[in-house]
């Protein structure tokens, strides 16, 4: 299973509260196989959050 992207979401809080929602469904399951997704998520997240902040970058 794929998850959206981080750019997907129409507003950063909107993506931020997918993540938050992912994770903690993640965890409570112990899926490890989401693991990958999780992180490729996170780092879109985190450079979307570092252009919506400075967007110089």
């Amino acid at each position: 299973m794929t998850m959206p992207s981080a750019y997907d979401f129409k507003t950063l809080p909107e993506a931020i509260v997918f993540y938050t929602r992912k994770v903690a469904e993640v965890t409570k399951n112990r899926d490890r196989e989401m693991h990958d997704e999780l992180m490729r998520f996170k780092k879109e997240l985190h450079e979307r959050i570092d252009r919506e902040y400075d967007p110089v970058l």
